[in-house]
């Protein structure tokens, strides 16, 4: 189990929020936690993970991960990972023992097609440096949550609801139903 949460925005307001929230992320993800920001010609873009060590319990797979042009932060298990390096292994050089870095390759590979390959439970966010694109993916069943917010002109996300109310300094308010 890990935690993955990020935002994109114009505003600098946010970044005030990027401590707390990866310590608020620190209970699904205790062994390391990190974060990695971005700039477009008009955004900003973060990304914060925090880890529990299950597979490749090195630190070279600590993520956000990087490959290239293109950075991933992933919560889940991708089942068949063994089979999918495999076949990609005459193509690219791992660095990793990690579900996490054949997942990014199986993107980098495949694109939106890689979905059709995965066996698992998964969320993940990989954003294209190159093309200025974030790509957000869950499981087709919702095993591993991800939870998104437009507001203020900027986007948030995250693994639980908790970490967009820390990221956007959104207000949790209770409605009455009648």
């Amino acid at each position: 189990m890990c935690g993955i949460s990020g935002f994109i925005s114009s505003s600098s307001t946010y970044e005030q929020n990027l401590d707390k929230t990866l310590r608020l992320m620190s209970t699904r993800g205790p062994d390391h936690k990190n974060l990695v920001n971005y700039q477009t010609s008009n955004k900003k873009i973060y990304l914060l993970h925090t880890r529990l060590n299950i597979i490749d319990l090195k630190e070279r797979s600590n993520q956000p991960m990087k490959i290239g042009d293109f950075t991933i932060i992933f919560n889940g298990e991708i089942y068949n990972y063994i089979e999918i390096r495999k076949k990609l292994e005459n193509k690219y050089k791992f660095k990793t023992n990690s579900d996490t870095e054949v997942l990014l390759y199986s993107f980098i590979e495949y694109g939106d097609k890689c979905y059709e390959i995965l066996d698992g439970m998964w969320s993940f966010a990989i954003w294209d440096e190159k093309k200025k694109i974030l790509t957000l993916s869950r499981d087709p069943f919702g095993e591993k949550p991800l939870y998104y917010k437009f507001t203020n002109n900027s986007f948030f996300f995250g693994s639980e609801i908790k970490y967009l109310f820390s990221l956007s300094n959104l207000k949790k308010k209770l409605i009455k139903i009648k």
